[in-house]
């Protein structure tokens, strides 16, 4: 006997999903696991990093120039079984992301174009102004869109956040964690700085999705934040 609601999943067309990020690693991050886990499962995935990816530190030092980071990006997008021509970079400066009408639009023609189901971006209420000003220039772009969710921040962006990260939406990463750690990884010019200023960055990550399993009882997990859902 044929059983109704399976023969509806099964119908079931695979689901765009879109994340849009300030910076090149600030996707897998957040979502590097989610990723990863919709793209086995047969979605499809597209990603936005709205800066360029140069950048000094405050004494002058490269950091990172724009090809580094183009390079580190798309290996790391290939960890989470991505491939290059599912990212785009709109190339704004680092630490000047604005919050305009130019970014919402620009945004909101790749919605258009891509028409995603769920869209995945930073958390509003960061303290990295490329983050927020990502944050609400994806909210405004998206205002025509019903499924919005926005990943945890972590050490040092969102550190000193008034508004604290509420997790209300688990995603168990468990079986996807290495991909996870590999895309991280694939961002090299970030260990480097991390590693001179002593900071375990990798595996403070790690840490905290070991965490958020625990708290669902998973193995690894990330958190999301839903700034609105529609279910179905």
């Amino acid at each position: 006997m044929e059983i109704p609601f399976m023969k509806n999943e099964m119908k079931e067309k695979n689901k765009k999903y879109l994340a849009i990020g300030a910076h090149f690693d600030d996707i897998e991050i957040g979502a590097g696991g989610f990723i990863a886990r919709e793209r086995t499962r047969g979605n499809i995935v597209k990603v936005i990093v709205v800066a360029n990816g140069d950048y000094d530190s405050l004494n002058g030092q490269k950091i990172r120039t724009k090809q580094a980071a183009n390079s580190e990006g798309a290996e790391a997008i290939r960890h989470m079984g991505l491939e290059a021509e599912d990212i785009t970079c709109l190339g704004y400066p680092e630490t000047g992301i604005p919050y305009n009408k130019e970014i919402i639009c620009k945004i909101e023609r790749i919605i258009n174009n891509f028409s995603p189901d769920i869209i995945l971006t930073q958390w509003v209420h960061d303290s990295h102004q490329d983050h927020i000003n990502t944050a609400l220039s994806v909210i405004s772009a998206a205002r025509y869109k019903h499924s919005l969710l926005m990943w945890e921040p972590i050490f040092p962006s969102g550190r000193f956040s008034t508004i604290p990260f509420v997790p209300q939406l688990y995603v168990d990463i468990s079986v996807h964690i290495n991909q996870k750690i590999k895309a991280i990884e694939s961002h090299q010019s970030q260990v480097k700085k991390f590693s001179e200023q002593n900071i375990k960055w990798i595996g403070g990550i790690v840490a905290r999705a070991k965490f958020r399993g625990f708290e669902c009882q998973a193995d690894y997990a990330e958190t999301f934040f839903v700034y609105r859902i529609k279910y179905e």
